[in-house]
């Protein structure tokens, strides 16, 4: 059934975000500024093992008790990772899913791990095999559409890479984008609101690029805003999508 543009619009719906950085810089403190300052709670997909060491500081983050942490098996990925997706979609189901927010720490590393299983899994010694590539692309990108017909906040965080662009008239750039496979990066920024590189000065300050430049991929689409502090990004979660 067709839903009205204008009613849709004043609606106060859930947002998207990739955010990403070089190993090191920021990627799990974010998550947790992110989640103090949010409403509800926050469930944090473990991917990485950092985000207990990070945040275990307090440095930064001052209070835990709005996240929750459940650690994927980096071994066994594939399966445990379908099994904490269906566990999540039966927790919606059934009105219990008490997570406003649910952040996946990393997805450059989850890629990695799934190839690693399937790899594991075949005939080559542990190297996957160009289907487990194809596999690895279709999990990734259907899981993240699972995760938001979940109806919460969705925070992707991802390791960085360079990809250098040649236009058809001989000009080239060099571009810094998430780390995700070329074939599917444009595929999961595309399902993002927002797409942010995260940077910080020597002073611990950190902050997000939501701009696109020639150097950096980016896109803010809930706001008009072209960077922000970390923890000032949480702003958007009160804020309806712009066109």
């Amino acid at each position: 059934m067709a839903v009205n543009l204008e009613a849709l619009t004043k609606q106060k719906e859930p947002y998207t975000a990739l955010l990403y950085c070089a190993p090191g810089v920021g990627k799990s403190t974010a998550i947790g500024l992110i989640a103090e300052r949010s409403e509800g709670k926050t469930l944090v997909l473990d991917v990485d093992r950092t985000i207990v060491t990070t945040l275990s500081k307090k440095e930064v983050v001052k209070d835990l008790s709005k996240i929750d942490v459940e650690r994927i098996d980096n071994i066994h990925t594939w399966d445990d990772w379908s099994k904490e997706l269906a566990e999540l979609g039966k927790l919606k189901e059934a009105g219990k899913l008490e997570y406003d927010t649910i952040a996946v720490d990393n997805i450059s590393e989850l890629e990695r791990c799934i190839l690693s299983d399937l790899g594991s899994q075949g005939k080559n010694k542990g190297v996957p095999a160009q289907a487990d590539y194809q596999y690895m692309q279709f999990k990734l990108v259907n899981s993240l559409r699972y995760l938001k017909s979940l109806g919460v906040n969705v925070i992707l965080t991802a390791w960085e890479t360079v990809r250098d662009i040649v236009h058809p008239d001989g000009t080239s750039y060099s571009q810094f984008i998430p780390k995700i496979s070329l074939k599917i990066v444009d595929n999961i920024c595309g399902l993002c609101d927002v797409v942010g590189k995260i940077l910080a000065k020597q002073d611990g300050t950190r902050g997000i690029v939501l701009e696109a430049t020639q150097s950096i991929y980016a896109k803010n689409q809930l706001d008009s805003r072209k960077g922000c502090l970390v923890e000032d990004f949480i702003k958007n979660d009160k804020k309806t999508k712009k066109e």
